[in-house]
């Protein structure tokens, strides 16, 4: 049996991105048009808003495949919560990944998930 502890995350699936983004208590829009900054409006894949009035934050997929975050620093700096969510969502989003990746072993494969 393997062990694993750490899992590198990329995102790389829309999908799996919006389901951690929603459990993690964002409300997600997909193709939307993020609020202007920096002069200019953003059209992104996912747009996720908190119920708080926090900065939107949005995510476009580049042309290599992964998806990178859009948002204002500045503004996002100033709600330190976020950061916590946003660490939260990048281990649901790399547990989703990891689970989905098991299905295609079958029932030959096992996991366990330990909290330290």
């Amino acid at each position: 049996m393997s062990h694993l502890s750490i899992l590198p995350t990329a995102y790389t699936r829309a999908d799996l991105l919006e389901t951690a983004l929603q459990h993690e208590g964002f409300d997600v829009a997909k193709s939307a048009v993020m609020a202007p900054f920096n002069g200019k409006s953003h059209l992104v894949d996912l747009l996720a808003n908190l119920p708080d009035g926090s900065p939107s934050l949005g995510w476009g997929l580049g042309s290599d495949g992964v998806i990178t975050m859009v948002g204002d620093l500045q503004r996002l700096a100033r709600h330190q919560s976020l950061e916590a969510r946003l660490q939260r969502v990048a281990r649901r989003y790399a547990l989703l990944a990891a689970l989905e990746s098991m299905d295609c072993f079958g029932s030959s494969a096992t996991m366990i998930i330990e909290s330290f």
